[in-house]
């Protein structure tokens, strides 16, 4: 496929491309929403994007590195040479996207509660925008090789040719496009939700829910070998698990519609005087 393009004589990974990419479009759309619904100022929508960025990454390589110890640790190498090692592997690529989805929670609510903002408000504009990120950063996936498939030789097949992830001349099925496309009508229904004033938490409550079944069920066709494994079940698997029932939490006790307007948050203010 396309793992590597050259900019200005230097060679980029395509997967930093489309994340820089998926993460722009996040911001876009969800400095949009922020001025169509009143509550949240932009400011305030692109600096929490801000801490959550940096969140997403830390738990991204974080969770990676974690499921990645049979793997990537050498029992005939010392340990400051398998520390050396995975010193090598923070810096280059691998990120899990459930590392990064919580990593970037955790970032969004610091910035939340240091500047006292509603953050079930903040965090719920942005949650429209997060399938349209990750669908870039499965299209990246496809361009670089990386959370292929398991082997198919049938119709839409892939065979990569120069990947240095994906083993090259196998057809394999192209679950990192399945995934996006997965995920692009994802954004597409929860931005309508969301313009339908969808009660509080519960757009956050059903994300986690419809993503963590498709999640579940992707696993079983993956065909990469850095997946972990515990009871038959992948990492991702088990953290689906939590992850919908989470969900299901939220969407039990997101019950209030919200306050869609400046003019209704001020008329709710005089009435409780």
């Amino acid at each position: 496929m396309l793992p590597f393009i050259d900019i200005f004589g230097k060679t980029v990974p395509m997967y930093a491309v489309m994340a820089f990419a998926g993460a722009a479009a996040l911001c876009l759309w969800s400095v949009m929403l922020a001025k169509k619904r009143g509550v949240i100022s932009c400011e305030d929508i692109f600096y929490m994007l801000l801490y959550a960025g940096i969140g997403c990454l830390i738990g991204a390589k974080a969770l990676y590195l974690i499921i990645s110890v049979d793997v990537y640790w050498f029992t005939d190498k010392s340990f400051a040479d398998n520390m050396r090692y995975w010193l090598t592997l923070l810096m280059s690529g691998g990120l899990v996207f459930y590392g990064g989805l919580i990593g970037a929670f955790l970032g969004a609510l610091r910035y939340c509660t240091h500047f006292k903002i509603p953050a079930y408000e903040a965090i719920e504009t942005v949650i429209p925008g997060v399938p349209l990120f990750h669908a870039f950063g499965r299209i990246g996936c496809f361009l670089a090789g990386c959370c292929y498939g398991m082997e198919y030789d049938g119709v839409f097949s892939v065979t990569f040719e120069n990947s240095p992830a994906a083993p090259n001349g196998v057809p394999l099925l192209p679950i990192q496009l399945i995934e996006a496309f997965g995920n692009f009508l994802l954004f597409v229904i929860f931005t309508l939700l969301f313009l339908r004033n969808f009660p509080r938490l519960s757009l956050s409550g059903l994300y986690l829910c419809c993503y963590a079944v498709m999640r579940f069920v992707l696993e079983f066709f993956r065909g990469d070998i850095i997946r972990g494994k515990a009871l038959g079940l992948s990492t991702s698997q088990w953290i689906s698990i939590a992850v919908f029932a989470a969900g299901v939490i939220l969407l039990a006790v997101g019950k209030k519609p919200y306050n869609c307007t400046k003019k209704a948050r001020i008329n709710n203010k005089n009435s409780e005087k």
